[in-house]
Formats: structure tokens, sequence, C-alpha cells
């Protein structure tokens, strides 16, 4: 039988002042434990995950730029690849695993899916439709692109 769901709390920022204490004063002390030792009223995984996807210095919490984007949709697209810890390593420093996951599924996947469902309606060669079917695939291309910049 599963475990019920416990409900989530937000973290304070005094819980994050207590665990970024800790690590200061105890870098390379393993994650079991740790909560109980800082004193937090949480589990060692959320502390874990709270330290490195927030408050571990250097990573990065701006938006995502156009260029981090393209990066993670060429990798996604070209090498077919959901590893986003190899993504935050070799190519977006700064940024979580978890960070480029989440991007890429709440934001590119959706915006891709929608690019391209307007290349297929662009490309429909349906007599009963108000549009005509381009053969050019340069048009659909720029007319693509246009769609993709006022998203």
């Amino acid at each position: 039988m599963a475990r019920p769901q416990e409900q989530r709390r937000l973290w304070t920022p005094e819980e994050d002042d207590r665990l970024i204490e800790f690590k200061r004063n105890y870098p390379y002390r393993p994650w079991p434990g740790t909560a109980d030792l800082a004193g937090l009223d949480r589990s060692d995984k959320s502390c874990w995950e709270r330290w490195k996807n927030h408050l571990k210095s250097g990573v990065n919490k701006e938006n995502f730029s156009e260029e981090e984007d393209d990066i993670i949709i060429r990798i996604q697209r070209t090498e077919h690849r959901n590893e986003w810890a190899f993504m935050a390593k070799e190519y977006l420093q700064g940024r979580t695993a978890n960070a480029i996951k989440n991007r890429w599924n709440n934001h590119l996947e959706k915006m891709l899916t929608n690019i391209s469902d307007v290349g297929r309606y662009l490309l429909t060669d349906d007599e009963t439709s108000d549009h005509s079917a381009r053969e050019d695939e340069d048009d659909v291309t720029s007319v693509v692109a246009e769609y993709a910049s006022l998203i």
C-alpha cells in the first residue's frame, strides 16, 4: 500500500539560513542525519534537494536565455537524450539538472509541439480549408519562425 502523501511546506528563510550555516560549518558531512543535526524538521532528502537546487553557491536562478533554450532543444532533438545532469555538467554550468528538466517539460517541449502543429496546418493540402498549401519549405520556415517569435 502506498504511503499517504504528506503536505509539503514551503521552506522559510530561517530554515534556509540554518541549512546554509550547517553546510558552511560541515561542508563534507554526509547527508544522512543532516536535518536533525541542523535542527530542521525536514527529511534528509528534502535538505539535500533544497541545497543542490536552490542554496548551493553557483546555482543560476535567473530566467533561461535563448542560447540556453537552444542548447536544450538541440540536445533533445538531435541526441534524443533526457540526461539532465549531463546537460547541466557539460553545457549549462550553473543550471541544475532539475531546472533543465523543468524548463524542458513545462515550456520548451510544449512550445515546440505548438510550432510543429502550426507547420502541419500550413502544409495541409485540404481543399475545404481556407488556407493555401505551401510548397516552398523556406516559406514554411519563415512563417513558423515568425510564429515562434510571437510566443
